[in-house]
């Protein structure tokens, strides 16, 4: 870094809140804990077939398609019979998905409901009140 660079730097000011660490611990927690209920719960939902249509491209072991080019093709085999061999199903990807965006919807939604009863006022003390 050259001298023009350091006359242009801005110094670091401090932030008026603290997060809590805890809190941060908590968000690591949630986002490894949905993405592994998601999966789980993909897994149930397709091994339990009883009240359950599901179509069959999702039920289906899932392999990719070879693109003729030798070093490539050698790894997708390798791949698909790892597919094969372990009964993976392209449903069990799309409904993890689905899993994960109701998941982390719900814990939004809670979030919201949370904040909205604890949070910081709306109106602040400058702010005029409003018409009613």
């Amino acid at each position: 870094m050259g001298f023009s660079s350091q006359q242009y730097r801005k110094e670091g000011k401090e932030r008026p809140w603290k997060i809590n660490p805890a809190w941060r611990g908590i968000g690591c927690i949630l986002c490894l804990i949905v993405p592994i209920m998601s999966w789980v719960g993909a897994s149930i939902i397709l091994q339990n077939e009883q009240g359950l249509l599901t179509p069959y491209g999702l039920t289906k072991v899932f392999s990719l398609p070879y693109i003729r080019i030798g070093a490539i093709d050698r790894v997708i085999l390798q791949l698909n019979q790892y597919f094969e061999a372990t009964k993976f199903q392209a449903g069990h990807v799309f409904l993890t998905v689905i899993f994960l965006f109701i998941g982390f919807g719900v814990l939004a939604f809670i979030y919201a409901i949370l904040y909205k009863m604890a949070g910081p006022p709306r109106y602040g003390p400058f702010d005029v009140p409003p018409n009613s």
